[in-house]
């Protein structure tokens, strides 16, 4: 796979979830990357310890005409440049990079996420639908509050156009108005939604926390080691 270096033009931006901002970047030509991938971003700002670069996934599928950023604003020099990122500005951009990637050839897939850990997934879910390919594939995603929950109103789209996908929202705060699960992803959740433990590929994104006690659960299921395949989102 080529590695590129980019500088890209701002086309749109968006407030997904109250602290989650996202960018899409618009594409002269085709850029080759795989499900699930991450590109270093650059952005005009210098940090003493991390510099101006840092690894974002990529949230739009390489079936789509442009790339999509999604990251949780925080105090950080960085993540305040993006947050104030506008169109018709420019992002520099190098990768693709990661092996945490789609396996097209598996017949069963379960996604676990938290927070802004969902961006690798919906890019794996896009591409998914748009390949059509026959891969039976569960999202079960865990947000503290309903407001949290980011690509809210595309899930129901992606669902609609691919009959082998399932998403399952999770809120863990029970003192919220909220109709729909409520609880963090445990062992009763992951045996409702997988038919087939044994030959389920689980991928696991989210904070550090919560990929290592995902972790733990799906080895205390006893889930082949071979069978998780997990990223770590630490704040920045």
């Amino acid at each position: 796979m080529i590695m590129i270096n980019l500088e890209l033009p701002i086309i749109e931006t968006k407030q997904e979830t109250p602290a989650v901002k996202s960018i899409k970047l618009g594409l002269q030509q085709k850029i080759d990357y795989k499900p699930g991938q991450y590109m270093m971003v650059e952005l005009e700002v210098i940090e003493p310890e991390n510099g101006s670069t840092r690894p974002l996934s990529i949230a739009s599928s390489p079936t789509e005409n442009f790339l999509l950023f999604s990251t949780k604003i925080s105090e950080s020099l960085f993540k305040q440049k993006f947050n104030s990122l506008e169109v018709g500005g420019t992002v520099k951009i190098k990768g693709p990079m990661g092996i945490f990637v789609l396996k097209e050839d598996a017949k069963e897939i379960m996604l676990l996420g938290g927070g802004i850990g969902i961006t690798p997934f919906r890019n794996m879910i896009k591409y998914a639908c748009d390949k059509k390919l026959p891969i039976k594939i569960t999202l079960l995603y865990s947000n503290r509050i309903p407001s949290e929950i980011c690509y809210d109103d595309e899930w129901p789209i992606f669902e609609r156009e691919n009959s082998n996908l399932k998403v399952v929202n999770t809120i863990t705060d029970n003192t919220t108005s909220w109709n729909g699960r409520i609880g963090r992803i445990n062992e009763a959740m992951v045996k409702e939604f997988c038919n087939d433990l044994d030959n389920t590929i689980f991928y696991i994104c989210g904070p550090p926390g919560m990929v290592d006690s995902l972790s733990q659960l799906l080895t205390s299921m006893n889930i082949q080691q071979r069978n998780i395949k997990v990223e770590k989102f630490a704040g920045y």
